[in-house]
């Protein structure tokens, strides 16, 4: 049995072009009668699904060149190699989505807690500094662990930590760096760049209130336009802290959640304790 190209066109839902450029590449080799149409065979039909499931699956067209004409073992090979690239992306995409779905609840929080504040324990989150004020660090161990934090991770989020000792005296000066939950590392696999690393250091698990700081995106490289807003922040901390009998216990975390927006949002983790 043989085929014109838009009966093979129907039956595997592709169209002329398509055949034609499979055809060009190699893939078809359709026989030609006297007015040089093209008919194809059962083959044919058989070879092009292939494609087609190759395609879906991911494979270029290098690559399916590659396996024509090529040993079943060699195909193997093609088709493993591809087996692990498609593994280790929906290994990504489902740390992508874990991170994606904690955002998603980060930025949720944010809005209900609005201006106000609520109490909650703060899980352990252990973190690698890269700057102090204005100050990159920039010690080669520091940078591979931050590289480690950025690359071994895809959830991963940006953090300042402001030290008791400077928000005790209404010092606000921003140790910028990398931060990953506790509970995150075992499932991430990643203990052997935690393990004996004297750059990563731990936030711990604390009872802490949390409140929201938010000014315009065009204030985040200008500390000065963004001191009415720290104040008006501090404002309502200490009116909570004197309302329900607390005070501040320790370093300060701030996570920052939307900074490309029209609007820089961060969450702010204050430890407290009773009076």
């Amino acid at each position: 049995m043989k085929y014109k190209i838009s009966d093979l066109a129907k039956i595997l839902g592709v169209t002329s072009m398509t055949l034609r450029r499979y055809e060009k590449n190699g893939y078809l080799t359709p026989e030609r009668d006297n007015s040089d149409y093209r008919w194809y065979t059962q083959q044919d039909i058989i070879k092009t699904a292939q494609i087609r499931i190759l395609r879906k699956c991911g494979f270029t067209h290098s690559e399916i060149e590659e396996m024509f004409g090529n040993t079943s073992d060699n195909i193997l090979d093609i088709a493993q190699k591809k087996l692990n690239e498609i593994d280790e992306e929906m290994r990504r995409q489902k740390h992508m989505r874990h991170w994606l779905k904690d955002n998603i609840q980060l930025m949720k929080t944010l809005k209900t807690i609005g201006t106000g504040f609520v109490l909650m324990e703060c899980p352990p989150v252990r973190y690698v500094i890269y700057s102090e004020g204005e100050k990159l660090f920039t010690e080669k161990e520091r940078l591979k662990t931050i590289e480690d934090f950025m690359y071994r991770s895809e959830e991963v989020q940006h953090m300042c930590l402001y030290k008791y000792e400077d928000t005790q005296k209404n010092i606000f000066i921003p140790h910028s760096g990398w931060a990953i939950k506790e509970m995150d590392i075992e499932r991430l696999d990643l203990y052997d760049i935690m393990k004996n690393d004297r750059f990563i250091e731990v936030y711990p698990q604390q009872l802490c209130m949390y409140g929201v700081i938010s000014f315009p995106v065009q204030f985040l490289e200008d500390r000065g336009k963004q001191r009415a807003y720290i104040d008006d922040f501090g404002t309502r901390r200490d009116e909570f802290m004197q309302k329900n009998g607390f005070k501040c216990s320790g370093n300060t975390m701030m996570f920052n959640v939307n900074t490309i927006g029209t609007t820089a949002d961060a969450l702010v983790c204050i430890p407290v304790e009773k009076i």
